[in-house]
């Protein structure tokens, strides 16, 4: 009796709870991002997901990323639950993300939206680190593949009523490091950028597919010279290591600077680990992304006094030639810096005062090369000068102060004193015993040898006077003639300019830039358009070009040769301005 009555009133709750309207459950979000931590070389997995929701109801969500790359998604997963006797769908959305760099990796500013219904989640992050958790590289290890079969009891899943999972393939172990060293340079000093892959499978093919642009920097390119593939114990275990890239940077200014990874598609060639050994192999696809790097540069001490932004390790050297000379002549001093550092555009030293001796602005040489992976640099610096009256001038050492990275202070390049003589004119005797000095860059008029008017010498002018019109009329139309056709030599190498502005691939606008000036140079000077960049000084000059000028010329067209040849992961776009607005400055000068 007692169990009847049990049952009946069981049978009433049931009947009034099917008769209780049916509620809709609250809708509640939720995001789950994990692993954490994670390696470089896994995929995190970001999951939204919406409780509640009825059969028709769908959702959308948006959010920002950092230190994370979208590379799959979104992914639907849906599951469905009877609630109040009302079906309720629980919903999912998940995405795969890839980790940039070494560090915290965050989800923000997350919205979830249903229908006209918004609503905000709070973000999640997760720590970043170089290597996968030894946890997950253990059960990776202890992954099997189809063959595995083949080595266990055949007949123990007879006798075992649990049903074994087959373990999933290990993923090769292939990975990109970058490095960079050091991590904390000075404000222009040489930082060696390395790009690592680090393997235990045959690697037949390398495409990079995403590279970093090194803004912040000045590049120079390291040829990779055939390195040999060496072995390298990492975390216990041995790889093979190949140098991929190499690239020498300069910071240009302080304070934090990144470096993007780098994201290439690989080709492995894994063997097939079965019962047949490692006759067979497989081939795979496969991508891989090098973890970022930070710098923090930091900014040079306060410089003393002639200091003109030399970064690296420097010697200098100075030549006087000749030292004895008569007034009037002329003596070329020579000096030479030369070390490790990138010594592009450094001024040249300033020469203290010398009274009675006057300085010509110096030509320019600079040179560069590598050594090992040490970028090493020459200028050279030639300075004419001209003594003005007899005397001997003693030059002091001469400096230029560079700051040391290496031992974090200002060093300063010293060379040795010099003395420049200069003796009196040569001079000359004329007829009757007069004596006349000669100068050889300023000759005085000698005086005449009879003093008078006499009647045969204005008889010879008036004579040479209309001849003497006839050729100031004709040189004043040719001069009025070459103006215009300089003009226009000008006028065309502005044109071809303003072309280059828009030109986006560098390598063009150089070429471009380049052209101009040879039709240029050909119009205006009588250059010959086939005559290499570093003739165009002594070719000028021997025209009637100030040296400067020509001087100034040849260094545009070896930024011209850089921006032309400059390797595709430097940035150019700033060098590609720089050098257009050089350009049209020094058309003025020279047109």
């Amino acid at each position: 009796m007692r169990r009847t009555v049990e049952r009946t009133a069981w049978g009433l709750i049931l009947l009034l709870a099917a008769a209780v309207p049916a509620v809709a459950a609250p809708l509640e979000p939720s995001l789950r991002l994990e692993p954490d931590p994670i390696g470089l070389e896994e995929l995190a997995v970001l999951e939204i997901q919406v409780d509640g929701l009825e059969m028709n109801r769908h959702f959308d969500a948006t959010f920002k990323l950092d230190n994370l790359r979208l590379v799959q998604g979104p992914s639907h997963v849906s599951s469905v639950q009877i609630i109040n006797g009302v079906p309720s769908t629980s919903r999912s959305l998940s995405w795969r993300l890839r980790p940039l760099a070494v560090g915290t990796a965050r989800v923000r500013d997350v919205r979830v939206q249903v229908g006209a219904e918004e609503i905000e989640l709070d973000g999640a992050e997760i720590t970043v680190q170089e290597e996968i958790p030894a946890e997950r590289r253990r059960a990776a290890a202890r992954a099997r593949d189809p063959f595995d079969v083949l080595r266990d009891d055949p007949f123990g899943t007879l006798f075992d009523r649990r049903r074994r999972r087959p373990r999933a393939r290990a993923e090769p172990k292939i990975f990109l490091r970058a490095e960079a060293s050091p991590r904390r340079p000075w404000v222009g000093q040489q930082v060696l950028y390395t790009l690592y892959l680090l393997t235990q499978v045959d690697i037949p093919s390398v495409n990079p597919e995403e590279m970093p642009d090194f803004q912040g920097f000045w590049v120079r390119e390291i040829p990779n010279q055939d390195r040999m593939l060496e072995m390298v114990t990492h975390e216990g275990e041995r790889y093979g290591r190949a140098v991929l890239l190499q690239r020498a940077l300069f910071p240009r200014r302080d304070g934090q600077l990144s470096i993007g990874p780098v994201r290439a598609q690989l080709t492995a060639r894994i063997p097939d680990d079965s019962p047949f050994g490692a006759i067979f192999s497989r081939t795979t696809e496969l991508e891989r992304v090098s973890n970022g790097v930070n710098l923090e540069v930091r900014p040079l001490p306060a410089p003393p006094a002639g200091f003109r932004g030399a970064v690296g390790r420097l010697q200098l050297a100075a030549e006087l030639e000749p030292r004895e000379l008569a007034v009037g002549e002329a003596a070329t001093l020579t000096l030479t810096l030369r070390g490790e550092g990138h010594l592009q555009g450094l001024p040249e030293p300033q020469l203290p005062e010398l009274p009675g001796i006057k300085v010509f602005p110096p030509q320019q040489q600079a040179r560069e090369r590598l050594r090992g992976t040490v970028v090493t640099g020459t200028r050279v610096w030639s300075f004419v000068l001209v003594p003005e009256r007899p005397g001997t001038w003693q030059l002091p050492p001469l400096e230029v102060p560079f700051f040391d990275p290496r031992k974090g202070s200002y060093q300063v390049a010293r060379a040795g004193a010099l003395t420049l003589t200069a003796r009196g004119a040569t001079s000359l005797t004329q007829d009757g015993g007069e004596t006349v000095e000669l100068h050889p860059i300023r000759n005085a008029a000698l005086p005449a040898a009879q003093a008078g008017w006499r009647l045969e010498d204005a008889a010879r002018w008036l004579f040479a006077l209309p001849w003497l019109l006839v050729a100031a009329v004709l040189l004043l139309r040719r001069g009025s003639e070459l103006g215009g056709a300089h003009r226009q030599a000008r006028k065309a190498l502005l044109e071809q300019l303003a072309g280059a502005v828009d030109e986006e691939q560098p390598r063009r606008a150089a070429a471009c830039i380049e052209e101009a000036w040879r039709a240029f140079l050909n119009r205006r000077w009588g250059v010959p358009p086939g005559a290499p960049s570093n003739r165009w000084q002594a070719l000028l000059e021997e025209r009637g070009v100030k040296a400067s000028h020509a001087a100034e010329l040849v260094r545009l067209a070896d930024d011209l040769h850089y921006l032309r040849y400059a390797p595709k992961l430097s940035s150019t776009a700033e060098l590609q301005r720089e050098l257009i607005e050089r350009s049209r400055k020094l058309a003025r000068v020279l047109a």
